[in-house]
């Protein structure tokens, strides 16, 4: 079996996904047009009615974290 040399391989490497992608744009008549509405309303979503909302978990206290002992020095021999 022959080697082939790694130039051939890096060349192949990036024809090939270049190829790809030409090869479907001409099959598909070019890139995708971009989907944009007409109108936008702010504060409008397309979702659920807002007043038929799941009822919230109840709020839990975090506790506080425990205070740090910053003192490395705990000899008392100065």
């Amino acid at each position: 079996m022959r080697s082939v040399p790694k130039v051939v391989l890096l060349l192949a490497a990036m024809a090939l996904p270049i190829a790809a992608v030409l090869v479907s744009f001409a099959l598909t008549d070019g890139p995708r047009a971009p989907h944009v509405p007409a109108t936008v309303q702010i504060g409008s979503s397309p979702g659920p009615d807002p007043t038929t909302t799941a009822p919230s978990a109840p709020a839990t206290e975090i506790p506080p974290p425990a205070p740090d002992d910053d003192d490395d020095d705990d000899d008392d021999d100065d």
